[in-house]
């Protein structure tokens, strides 16, 4: 399947499944330039209601001025604490 071909709905899971990585993992070059592609394609679509068109517009203007290294790798991020463990 081309991405041009792909429906609106794999688009939206390959914008969370994006946004996700990158708050897990990092933001690197190939996962921004995947996320730009996507929120282009959804946030130019038509079948969408005008409050999420609008919100994927905002994410998108925020992604634009994300510049990654082309070299850049995800990092591992483990949690400070583990279930059972306490803080104080």
């Amino acid at each position: 399947m081309e991405h041009a071909d792909m429906p609106l709905e794999l688009r939206l899971a390959a914008v969370i499944h994006l946004l996700s990585s990158s708050a897990l993992r990092g933001a690197t070059f190939h996962k921004t330039e995947a996320l730009r592609e996507h929120l282009r394609s959804v946030a130019d679509s038509t079948e969408i209601n005008p409050y999420l068109k609008s919100t994927l517009q905002e994410v998108l203007g925020g992604w634009e001025s994300v510049h990654c290294h082309p070299a850049s790798v995800p990092v591992d991020c483990y949690p400070l604490t583990h279930a059972g463990c306490q803080t104080h």
